[in-house]
């Protein structure tokens, strides 16, 4: 939790704090751990050339570290972006962040996802974030692989051999049987689809911390297990030179998918182009990832901040990134939308992308999220980890789990 100095008390020189708007030269300083899509902030600087829109981009764990470590010291960005699954680290200290609603936030609340935008707003109120993106899921699989193993291609008989999980590892026993090859990239990428699809995980609505008695988490944690137990896991972990080659040489036939996971699939593998299918998610519903862009209570321009998210997240905004990059709105008045329902890509073999993410976000309602909820899930993944790595038994790394995520929800 932010350890808040006194309002007042620290102030950053040249700040304004006024929330007025200022005709002249403005440069917003925006900190995060993904870039802002370039061709809407230049579209946005040259609606307003007197803004300038200032990049500072981080590692995930890292650049949320950073944030806090400035709304300690009474300081902060302009505007500063937030994982979901940090958010709520961050909304229960709202005094650290410009309440939105005196910016009249409020009047946008029903473009959004209820669960999106709640997660955004403190105990007391305070609006704190406004949504971006959500990461509705789907399974990313390899047609010309999935040939080769005698295994259907075609995306509706593809989602019809996994309804559950353990269809789906099922299914990944047959590939391997059939090719040597492995199926996934790790099996704590499992875990993670599977806890994301729950009603409960690690925090209950009340903030206690169910981790060690939530039987989705254990069952979560099972398909994690019986998948590497399988010889199912290639063992590499998401991002690394490892699993970018995994992606391109045929390392994994499948790849658990949220939306904005696709860009990278065609970034790391461009020559797979055409490969590519896209199918179900084994329960359908889920979500992995989004965030919240916030405005410190120190930022410079405080109004102008928000006026630039307002435009940035504004359904016409997420429909045009959507177009682009596939990043999936969090608006569900575009769910209906042609563009959206319709949305297809020659390097996914023109699979139904577009209504498989509907279906999948619109299943899904959320599930609370705590304070801890971030370190709780890196020691859940360190421990399907040292499984994979074959340093521990399942049991052994179940346990060591359970008294790790326990000493990190007591930290702060």
């Amino acid at each position: 939790m932010i350890a808040i100095v006194s309002a007042g008390l620290l102030v950053l020189s040249g700040c304004s704090g006024s929330g007025g708007t200022s005709s002249g030269p403005i440069t917003l300083n925006v900190w995060g751990f993904s870039s802002l899509y370039k061709p809407q902030v230049e579209q946005y600087e040259k609606l307003h050339p007197n803004i300038k829109i200032q990049q500072k981009i981080g590692d995930y764990d890292a650049a949320h570290q950073t944030l806090l470590t400035a709304l300690s010291a009474g300081k902060g960005p302009d505007i500063g972006q937030i994982a979901i699954d940090y958010m709520a680290e961050f909304t229960a200290t709202p005094q650290a962040f410009t309440d939105l609603r005196t910016f009249g936030a409020n009047d946008i609340k029903s473009d959004y996802l209820d669960w999106r935008w709640s997660g955004g707003v403190a105990k007391d109120g305070t609006v704190v974030g406004i949504p971006t993106d959500v990461g509705g899921m789907a399974v990313a699989y390899r047609t010309d692989l999935f040939q080769a193993a005698g295994l259907p291609t075609d995306p509706k008989a593809v989602s019809a051999l996994w309804p559950t999980w353990d269809d789906y590892i099922s299914t990944g026993k047959k590939y391997v049987a059939a090719t040597g090859k492995k199926f996934i990239d790790s099996g704590k990428a499992i875990f993670r689809a599977a806890s994301n699809q729950a009603d409960l995980k690690y925090t209950d609505k009340d903030g206690k911390l169910v981790y060690a008695t939530n039987p989705a988490i254990k069952q979560s944690w099972q398909y994690g297990v019986d998948a590497i137990s399988a010889g199912l896991s290639a063992n590499v972990p998401t991002y690394s030179p490892q699993w970018n080659a995994a992606l391109a040489d045929g390392g994994i036939s499948t790849l658990i998918a949220p939306a904005w996971m696709l860009l990278s699939i065609k970034q790391q593998a461009p020559a797979t182009a055409g490969k590519w299918n896209i199918a179900s998610l084994p329960g359908a519903a889920g979500n992995d990832g989004g965030s919240f862009l916030v405005v410190p209570k120190h930022a410079a321009h405080p109004k102008e901040a928000y006026e630039f998210i307002k435009w940035l997240e504004a359904p016409e905004q997420q429909l045009s990134l959507f177009k682009e990059t596939a990043d999936f709105p969090a608006v569900p008045s575009l769910y209906s939308n042609p563009a959206v329902t319709g949305y297809k890509d020659s390097f996914f073999s023109d699979a139904p992308a577009g209504q498989i993410y509907v279906d999948s976000v619109k299943a899904y309602h959320g599930h609370p999220v705590g304070p801890k909820d971030r370190a709780i899930e890196n020691q859940f993944e360190n421990g399907l980890g040292r499984v994979d790595q074959g340093q521990q038994s399942a049991d052994a790394s179940w346990q060591q789990t359970l008294s790790d995520a326990k000493r990190e929800a007591a930290n702060g």
